[in-house]
């Protein structure tokens, strides 16, 4: 589960692009909700509030695309610290 920040930040970028939060398997690209300039902003502040280390090569839409897949990828990312 994400901290409360990331579901904040993911909730003010939908209204902001006047969209819903989509579901958990749901395209957070495809929804309007991010996009190549909220990405970096949506990366800093997970690495702030999760407390991991976002390498440029991790930097992929297979990696942050739904919030199921940032889950995942925060889990690994914690489990490889």
């Amino acid at each position: 589960m994400l901290p409360s920040l990331v579901v904040e930040f993911l909730e003010r970028a939908a209204n902001e692009a006047r969209a819903t939060l989509p579901g958990r398997e749901a395209s957070l690209f495809n929804s309007g909700v991010l996009d190549s300039f909220t990405l970096v902003d949506f990366v800093s502040l997970l690495e702030i509030e999760c407390g991991i280390k976002i390498d440029d090569a991790d930097l992929r839409p297979e990696n942050f695309d739904t919030i199921a897949r940032v889950e995942a990828f925060v889990e690994r990312a914690k489990a490889a610290a």
